[in-house]
């Protein structure tokens, strides 16, 4: 699996934004309309439907390269309803998927394994065939052993870190957000929460990505959180004994 770093990310984002722009003949502004950037510039569609989970598992979407498309999961739309930006972190998630690590030239994804049929398991994938599969696995002890094993390794680290990073980066340009933010105090709540409905996110998603760009630093000591608009910030007043 190739390893992108953050810059490499920022980059491409940066670079599919642009297209957009030219696409649509003016600037962007947010929210980022990432479902378009999805459609004209990736060749992603969008289905709803529902997604094949292992028990206490949550999967809010999936990508089907082979069909070019991201499947939202039918079962979690109440969720998706009742948390503003949750639904445009996961398009933006799978999106991140297509971009960063699938082979456009041969639509092969990262697998973990092949069946004894030659067919490939991806773990998020919805069809028909991966739910009689699932059911036999779940079927025994042994094969609940192998999908925890197969959970495991399908959670990289490197390419979660890689797509959530992309994620980000669409939907909150660092350029637009560093504009946006460094005109509000950021050490209050109430303006993070403003930023983050103005770029149609979550409010995780934002102080993520607003200490990414250290625009914020979020220092969390015996249940207490304090916020401070950088590192620097945060290093000089706690020198000081504040």
């Amino acid at each position: 699996m190739k390893f992108y770093r953050n810059q490499e990310i920022e980059e491409l984002a940066e670079e599919r934004l642009a297209q957009l722009a030219l696409l649509l003949g003016h600037p962007l502004s947010p929210p980022i309309p990432i479902e378009t950037l999805a459609e004209k510039i990736l060749g992603l569609d969008f289905l709803w439907e529902e997604i094949h989970e292992l028990p206490g598992e949550i999967i809010p979407g999936a990508l089907r390269p082979m069909e070019h498309r991201i499947v939202m999961n039918e079962k979690h739309r109440s969720l998706f309803q009742d948390k503003p930006g949750f639904e445009r972190s996961t398009k933006g998630h799978e999106m991140g998927h297509w971009d960063l690590f699938i082979d456009k030239e041969t639509l092969e994804y990262p697998t973990l394994f092949n069946l004894d049929d030659g067919s490939p398991f991806l773990r998020r994938r919805s069809d028909s065939g991966e739910v009689f599969t699932m059911q036999r696995l779940l079927a025994s002890p042994e094969g609940r052993d192998l999908l925890r094993e197969i959970k495991s390794r399908a959670d990289d680290p490197d390419e979660a870190r890689a797509v959530n990073r992309y994620a980000a980066a669409i939907s909150m340009p660092k350029e637009m957000l560093r504009e946006d933010a460094l005109q509000v105090d950021r050490t209050q709540w109430r303006n993070l929460y403003s930023l983050a409905k103005k770029f149609d996110v979550t409010i995780s998603a934002l102080t993520v990505r607003l200490s990414q760009l250290n625009l914020l630093y979020v220092k969390r000591d015996r249940g207490q959180t304090v916020l401070y608009e950088s590192v620097e910030d945060a290093m000089g007043q706690m020198s000081l004994g504040f």
